[in-house]
């Protein structure tokens, strides 16, 4: 089945999310991390990362997925969660660089 690329935007539950991290939210990024990593093994994840926006930290991600409830149903498992909620949007016709030659 074919897949498409999709744009997801994790928005904190608060603004100051990345400066006021208790312990457990700590953890539960860490187990993010961990969640995206495996997708970023699996194949299905493109890229990640937070995006250092003045107006607000947020994290953002491109993954490949047959439809966009594939992808929900595979984030439904990100234990991100229970920290904020994704924004999906499919993404329409992409240009990407080949990837680099390892040591490259």
């Amino acid at each position: 089945m074919p897949t498409s690329l999709f744009f997801a935007r994790l928005v904190p539950n608060r603004p100051d999310f990345p400066m006021s991290m208790s312990a457990d939210e700590q953890a539960t990024m860490r187990a993010h991390g961990e969640f995206l990593q495996g997708q970023l093994a699996a194949g299905s994840l493109v890229v990640a990362g937070p995006v250092l926006d003045p107006a607000g930290v947020f994290g953002m991600a491109v993954f490949e997925a047959e439809s966009m409830d594939a992808l929900r149903g595979l984030l439904e498992r990100d234990p991100a969660r229970a920290i904020g909620r994704y924004e999906i949007a499919p993404m329409g016709p992409t240009l990407a660089r080949p990837a680099r030659p390892a040591g490259a």
